[in-house]
C-alpha cells in the first residue's frame, strides 16, 4: 500500500506524525495500544479531533535509578531505535540483542541510541548498561509493530543480481564503511523534499522467488535526477556503484549511525569528504537491483538497520 508522509526537522524517535486518512483508533491499532492510552499520553479530551501533521507521542519515557545517578529510555518497539540518557556516569554503552550500542558524554552524562531487531520477538528482553565499568541488567519490554508482506517480482536480469555471494560481499562492504565516530546526531533533515513512501521498514519481503527477508529501509518514490540531500552532518564514508545497492552513498553521522542511500543515478560525493545536512549528494535514479526510479532511505545504529521514519518527523 503506498501512502504520505511529510516529515520535519524533529530528533524524535517514538512518535507518530498523524497522516491523511489515519484516525486515533488505526494509529493505536498499528502500534499496539488502546484508543484510552493514546489518548491519555498525549493529553487529548476528544480522540476524533486529531490533525494531519500532529504529532503524538507512543510512549512514556522509563526513569530507571542507577546508584550514581539515572537512566532514561524511550519505549522500546520491534525495529526501531530508542534514545538513552545517563546521568551520573563518563562512560558506557549498552548490550543488548547481540550488539554493544556506545553512549557518548553530552552535558551532565551520557547519550546513545539502543536498536532493536526488525526480527526481535516482542516482550522481555535483558537490556545491560555498563557505566565506569560496572553493570547495571535491566529486563524490559519491547512492544511489537505490525509489518505488511511482498512479493517483488524480478525479471531474469535482475534475479541474476540475487547471487548470495555477491550479496554477501556487498554487505560486508557496507558495514564496514560505518564506524564508531565521535559525534551524536540527534536531528535529521528528510532526504527528498516530497517524501512519498512506497515501501515501509521492515515489510516482510521476497524477492521473485527467494527467501523471505524484510525491507531494510524505506523506498521514496521521486522522479528521475531529483536531488537527493543528507539527512545529518557527516562523513562520506562509501561513494561507488554497488551490484544490488546500485550507485550508493553511506555517510557515517557518529557513534555509529549511518545512512545509506541507494540506487542513485548520480553521486555528487567522494569519500572522505565531510558533508552538511541538507547538502545534495546525489540524484535519484533505478541502478542496481531496482524496477524504477526511487530512492532506498535506510538508517543503521552498530550496524543494525531501524527504522528511518523514527529519526524523522
Amino acid at each position: 500500500m503506498r501512502y504520505l508522509l511529510l516529515f520535519l526537522l524533529a530528533p524524535a524517535l517514538a512518535q507518530h506524525v498523524v497522516a491523511p486518512g489515519e484516525t486515533l483508533f488505526s494509529i493505536a491499532r498499528r502500534y499496539g495500544l488502546s484508543v484510552e492510552e493514546l489518548a491519555q499520553l498525549n493529553g487529548l479530551k476528544d480522540p476524533d479531533r486529531i490533525r494531519v501533521g500532529q504529532v503524538l507521542r507512543l510512549y512514556r519515557e522509563e526513569v530507571l535509578p542507577l546508584p550514581r545517578g539515572e537512566a532514561r529510555l524511550e519505549g522500546l518497539w520491534v525495529g526501531r531505535a530508542a534514545l538513552v540518557r545517563v546521568t551520573g556516569y563518563k562512560a558506557g554503552e549498552v548490550r543488548a540483542f547481540g550488539r554493544v550500542f556506545p553512549l557518548a558524554p553530552s552535558g551532565e552524562g551520557l547519550l546513545g541510541y539502543l536498536g532493536v531487531p526488525a526480527l526481535e520477538a516482542p516482550g522481555a528482553h535483558r537490556v545491560e548498561l555498563v557505566l565506569d565499568g560496572a553493570s547495571h541488567p535491566l529486563d524490559l519490554r519491547v512492544q511489537p509493530l505490525p509489518y505488511g508482506r511482498e512479493v517483488i517480482p524480478l525479471t531474469p536480469s535482475l534475479q541474476a543480481r540475487m547471487d548470495p555471494q555477491t550479496l554477501r560481499r556487498e554487505r560486508e562492504r557496507v558495514l564496514a564503511a560505518c564506524r564508531f565516530r565521535p559525534g551524536l546526531p540527534l536531528r535529521f533533515l528528510p532526504p527528498l523534499e516530497r517524501m512519498e513512501v512506497t515501501s515501509p521498514f521492515g515489510t516482510r519481503r521476497r524477492y521473485g522467488d527467494g527467501d523471505w527477508t524484510y525491507h531494510e529501509g524505506m523506498d521514496l518514490r521521486a522522479p528521475e535526477a531529483t536531488p537527493v540531500r543528507a539527512a545529518a552532518d557527516g562523513v562520506v564514508v562509501l561513494s561507488e556503484r554497488l551490484s544490488v545497492r546500485g550507485e550508493a552513498v553511506v555517510l557515517d553521522h557518529g557513534l555509529g549511525v549511518c545512512t545509506g542511500y541507494w540506487h542513485l543515478s548520480a553521486r555528487t560525493v567522494r569519500a572522505g569528504q565531510r558533508v552538511r545536512a541538507g547538502q545534495v549528494i546525489g540524484r535519484v535514479g533505478s541502478t542496481g537491483l531496482s524496477t524504477g526510479p526511487h530512492l532506498h532511505f535506510e538508517v543503521r545504529v552498530a550496524g543494525l538497520p531501524v527504522d528511518p521514519a523514527g529519526f524523522l518527523r
